[in-house]
């Protein structure tokens, strides 16, 4: 029993043993997991402060967005507020506006009404001044009441200017001079104008004439009769016009005119007697042209007129005398000429007039009365292909040769010319190949020299003008 007692102890030990080395390694690992949940906690906490700090950040970046944002909403209903009573402002300044718009339109129509009431006045006082002048002379003291008697009025008409004369068609090759000078359009480097100067003779100053209804530079202008003058074709900006209007010079009302059978820019326009006006040459925007057109003033109708020898853009022409036309210069597209043409009035055939001694495109002419009584023809500045001219050349009609006139104090190229009266002939406008000019100069027709003119309101090259 005491061996037995003693070999059953030792296998209790082991037992014991291993139990406690259990039991221990149980409390290791409990002890891990415990040490690795404490460690998992305070990750988590970490995460959990970082997460709240992040999330207290992006909440003061919202409010501060928020600011901005209301901040940019008030500004934009300030400046909506702001632009909503300037418009209101604008709207009742634009009011405003068109009421003094309007009532100075009204002021306007009234002074022009007023300004045509007093030329129309002053036309029919001039025409019974006329009549008054037609009217036979009283007999004088030395011719018998019976002689004065038998003196028919015809005899006494005779001897009174057909100008003077009422109702009877008037019309003469010669430029004849007038108390004022209409300049129709132009053109000033930047716009073709459809406005119009008036030159008063008296005062030597420009003032506003009639506005037409379309631009036009490069027209032609010729008068018709007292109370109508034809501005024909030219270039509104855009093309060549086929376009006419007519002006009324004593109340300066403007109305469509006739159609052209063609466009024509930088044409001429001549007035051949008291029943036929001639369109010569110019451009209809592809070629250069050599044909014309008559207008018969009666009827207001274009008809084709007789075709040149060459085709002449920017030319210019004039009465000779009162059975010759002569046509000058221009282009013919390849060149600028020195050439010129006459026409015959009776039988409407074009042939070689003199040359010049200078090509000359855009010149301008003047037909002058001499003091012996024959015409002479001046032909003044123009281009040569080169530069602007300020030269001129004088045409002998009866000898029909060019010699050197006076030279101008600009050069000149798409100038126009009329006479202001039996001593002075006004030149305006034009392009001295830098600047579009707005001065004019005046040529003294007795010693034949130049000087300086009015000068008017804008620049104008290729304008037209004509004594009205």
């Amino acid at each position: 029993s005491v061996t037995s007692v003693t070999s059953v102890a030792p296998g209790q030990r082991g037992m014991k043993t291993i139990q406690r080395a259990e039991r221990a390694e149980a409390r290791g690992v409990n002890g891990e997991e415990e040490d690795t949940l404490s460690k998992a906690r305070k990750a988590a906490k970490v995460h959990l402060n970082a997460l709240k700090e992040h999330v207290e950040e992006a909440m003061e970046a919202f409010h501060r967005l928020e600011g901005v944002v209301f901040s940019a909403a008030e500004s934009v209903k300030a400046e909506r507020r702001a632009l909503i009573e300037e418009s209101i402002q604008a709207q009742s300044e634009r009011k405003k506006a068109e009421t003094e718009l309007q009532a100075k339109q009204e002021q306007l129509q009234r002074e022009q009404e007023d300004l045509r009431r007093a030329r129309e006045q002053l036309e029919l006082e001039r025409r019974q001044l006329e009549k008054q002048r037609a009217l036979p002379v009283a007999p004088t003291a030395n011719v018998s009441a019976e002689g004065a008697r038998a003196k028919p009025v015809e005899a006494v008409l005779q001897k009174v200017p057909q100008s003077l004369v009422p109702g009877t068609p008037t019309w003469s090759p010669m430029l004849m001079p007038s108390r004022r000078v209409i300049v129709f359009g132009g053109f000033d480097g930047t716009a073709d104008h459809l406005s119009t100067e008036i030159l008063d003779a008296g005062s030597m100053t420009f003032s506003s004439g009639p506005t037409m209804a379309v631009g036009r530079s490069g027209c032609a202008v010729a008068a018709l009769d007292e109370r109508r003058v034809l501005v024909a074709g030219g270039f509104d900006g855009c093309r060549s016009l086929d376009s006419t209007e007519l002006v009324d010079p004593v109340t300066l009302k403007v109305i469509a005119g006739p159609r052209m059978g063609t466009r024509r820019n930088a044409c001429a326009a001549v007035r051949l007697d008291a029943k036929r006006l001639l369109i010569i040459g110019g451009s209809d925007d592809s070629s250069e042209l050599d044909s014309t057109e008559l207008l018969d003033l009666e009827r207001m109708v274009f008809s084709v007129g007789p075709k040149m020898g060459t085709r002449r853009n920017a030319c210019a022409a004039s009465l000779i005398d009162s059975h010759r036309l002569l046509v000058i210069g221009g282009s013919d597209g390849c060149s600028d000429l020195d050439t010129t043409e006459l026409l015959d009035l009776n039988t409407m055939v074009f042939s070689a007039g003199p040359r010049m001694s200078t090509r000359r495109n855009f010149c301008a002419t003047a037909l002058l009365q001499s003091a012996g009584g024959k015409g002479t023809l001046l032909v003044l500045g123009g281009s040569d292909g080169s530069n602007s001219l300020d030269s001129t050349e004088v045409l002998d009609v009866s000898k029909l040769s060019f010699s050197p006139g006076p030279g101008m104090s600009a050069w000149r190229s798409g100038c126009t010319a009329a006479p202001l009266s039996a001593e002075q002939l006004l030149v305006v406008g034009g392009f001295d190949g830098s600047n579009h000019l707005d001065s004019t100069e005046l040529l003294d027709l007795k010693d034949m020299s130049f000087s300086a003119g009015p000068r008017l309101s804008t620049w104008r090259s290729g304008c037209a003008a004509t004594p009205c």
